[in-house]
């Protein structure tokens, strides 16, 4: 692209989702007309969302100059105004409580972000302990399972020679298509897929095998397909004998989850039970995809301890086709100041195991702390691409909280329902206006080029960071003066140059993909074995062995409920147009999914007497919302979906932050209870 005219071509990262594919940036004058997928890039197939980006960067609802709240209105003032209120009320409450009265929480747009780290070491110059992300709800009470059990994350492998998928939990025709297309491809060579999942979504269709499982039951299911396995002999006897721990007592576990008795438990049929475990345990290698519908639930770390379990016990770890983890880290320079922290008691002290993994805290108990002001009073907190009272669970508890709040500080590009209950609001940048660097778990690092100048006054993250750093005193351990400098600086040890990656815009590989890893090093655990036995898990007081716990709000845990609440509510289904709270402002995307609607299955709105595209009160212990109708024959009778990151019909004015997992802290996002009535009905 030409500098001088700011037009022409320029390539570089999307980041409208975690798949962060390539794209060719079509520039005129300085402004983003086009996009299309960067062929130089392993991802460039690109969705809907992506074709949105000229409309989100140059959006008339930008953000563009800092915001101060006066008298409930906001006023525009300038970035030393607002940087100087920032610093002198931070230096305030650091006086009267001490930096742990600070919460930190960044969203993920920014969590997979490499100038997010600019962020943390902002939070520990300061010297609080809590420091939180979005992985206090998505994805690391996966990794926390996996990494419990094997030692990492173990991630999905599609190679030509899988013969079997299972897909648990997840929907990747809406949330990852480029996993769908994977899956597709296989399928065309013949491959079986089994699709575990309350609703019938376009691969469950296509299945072999499609268990219509009760939400929140799939650790009784996981431990049912073991029980099959082991009681047929269907199992790697020398792997298991040679790599694991506690199997023996894994058999006496499985005993009790017949497929008789789990039929009961999941809803899933016996025999579909047999089945699904024979065809997995026979179709080596088998890979197994599970999303975040396992980690939002009561039993979400033991649920996928139980599953990687079954990865393990069949052979299909770390090998081609299978589950595959990565031991090859990026190498960079950390931005770590853990030193600086003198408090160590955090939020999330209940959570041990969480802050071990992740190395932050749960922002799960942050509410309770700041209403309760136990174990402390939290007097700020500082949210960075991130909407709570549209993502968070219950919504008028995050409301509570935040009004009592003496700083609420909010970066974002958009004006969101978490912004307009802000004291200062400042103006980040989208992805097209700054530099970072992104890896993928192929061993591939990529720069995401910085294609025009911030919109308005918008500064990039990075920037906002060490400007407020400096001005609390920190400059000299924020001494870049751009984002060049910065990530030379990062990219040292790892070998691979600034230039390099600008030069290469599909990405530099810094590591060889090998398979059996463990047979040179073994697994990354205490044992150095697959621990299907935790003693690490019985050392902090939960089953060392995978166990399945009824959700604390079913209609077993709570049968006084089912006369009121006869159906069971899932939230967050995907759609391919949003990603959480994201782009509904987004006119080309927003014509395509106009309106939230509570999918409901046809027999039974008919016995409520609900209509297709009827208003409809949805009614759980927390509170009600209104929403449209949508019926369909793609759901269990006895279960509704309601999309989430909605303000119109916020379900999060539903859900429950207090019944959580007692390994991770993630809540119940996918098994409450509720009913359903027709408005004026």
């Amino acid at each position: 692209m030409s500098s001088k005219s700011g037009s022409g071509i320029a390539k570089t990262i999307c980041n409208m989702c975690p798949t962060h594919c390539g794209i060719d940036v079509y520039v005129e004058n300085g402004k983003t007309v086009g996009v299309t997928g960067m062929e130089e890039h392993s991802h460039h197939t690109l969705c809907i969302k992506a074709e949105a980006i000229p409309e989100l960067v140059h959006s008339s609802e930008r953000l563009t100059n800092p915001l101060k709240k006066v008298d409930g209105r906001f006023e525009e003032i300038s970035w030393d105004e607002a940087f100087d209120l920032i610093a002198s009320k931070l230096t305030d409450i650091k006086q009267k409580y001490g930096p742990h009265a600070v919460v930190v929480h960044i969203g993920e747009p920014f969590v997979f972000s490499d100038t997010e780290r600019m962020l943390r070491r902002f939070s520990e110059l300061y010297g609080t302990p809590n420091y939180t992300t979005g992985s206090s709800f998505c994805a690391f009470a996966t990794i926390m399972g996996q990494s419990l059990t094997c030692g990492a994350y173990i991630s999905p492998h599609y190679s030509v020679g899988t013969k079997c998928m299972m897909v648990w939990g997840k929907n990747p025709s809406e949330s990852f298509p480029l996993e769908a297309d994977a899956i597709r491809a296989m399928l065309g060579r013949g491959a079986k897929l089994i699709v575990v999942d309350p609703r019938a979504t376009p691969l469950a269709k296509m299945a072999d095998i499609h268990a219509q499982i009760r939400p929140g039951s799939d650790c009784a299911l996981a431990l049912s397909l073991l029980n099959v396995i082991i009681a047929e002999g269907r199992y790697d006897k020398a792997f298991i004998e040679q790599w694991t721990i506690g199997f023996d007592k894994l058999v006496e576990q499985v005993k009790e989850y017949s497929p008789e008795r789990v039929e009961e438990i999941t809803w899933v049929p016996a025999e579909t039970i047999r089945n699904m475990a024979r065809v997995y345990a026979t179709s080596k290698p088998a890979t197994i995809s599970s999303g975040v519908a396992l980690d939002h639930s009561t039993n979400g770390v033991q649920t996928v301890r139980a599953i990687t379990t079954l990865v393990a016990i069949t052979g299909n770890i770390d090998i081609a086709g299978g589950n595959i983890y990565n031991t090859s880290r990026f190498k960079r320079t950390s931005f770590r100041l853990k030193e600086k922290i003198v408090d160590k008691v955090s939020i999330g002290a209940d959570y041990p195991l969480f802050s071990r993994y992740t190395h932050e805290e749960t922002v799960v108990p942050g509410l309770d702390a700041i209403l309760t002001e136990k174990p402390y009073p939290i007097k700020a907190l500082l949210v960075v691409a991130c909407n709570p009272v549209l993502t968070w669970a219950n919504t008028n508890k995050v409301t509570q909280a935040f009004e009592k709040l003496d700083l609420l500080l909010v970066v974002d590009i958009f004006m969101s329902e978490t912004a307009k209950l802000a004291d200062i609001v400042l103006p980040g940048t989208t992805f097209l206006e700054r530099q970072d660097i992104r890896n993928y778990e192929s061993h591939l690092a990529v720069v995401s080029n910085k294609i025009i100048k911030p919109i308005g006054n918008s500064k990039e993250d990075w920037e906002i960071w060490a400007e407020l750093g400096k001005r609390m005193g920190y400059a000299e351990y924020f001494p870049w003066e751009d984002s060049d400098e910065l990530f030379k600086y990062w990219l040292k040890p790892s070998g691979i140059s600034l230039d390099q990656l600008k030069q290469n815009p599909g990405g530099v590989h810094y590591a060889e993909r090998e398979y059996q890893k463990y047979l040179k090093d073994g697994f990354e655990t205490p044992s150095k074995k697959v621990e299907i036995y935790s003693e690490l898990m019985g050392k902090f007081g939960y089953d060392p062995l995978p166990t399945f716990k009824e959700p604390a709000e079913s209609p077993v845990s709570r049968s006084d409920l089912v006369e009121k609440y006869p159906l069971i509510l899932t939230t967050g289904a995907r759609t391919v147009n949003y990603l959480h709270s994201e782009y509904r402002n987004l006119p080309s995307l927003r014509r395509l999914v106009p309106d939230p609607l509570i999918e409901i299955n046809s027999q039974t709105a008919s016995s409520l007497g609900i209509a297709d595209g009827d208003l409809v009160e949805v009614e759980s212990l927390r509170g009600s919302i209104e929403i449209k109708a949508k019926l369909t024959e793609d759901i269990q009778p006895k279960v509704v979906s309601i999309q989430h990151g909605w303000s119109q019909a916020n379900v999060n004015l539903l859900t429950d932050d207090e019944a959580r997992d007692p390994v991770s802290g993630f809540v119940s996002f996918k098994s409450l209870m509720c009913r359903v009535t027709k408005v004026g009905g």
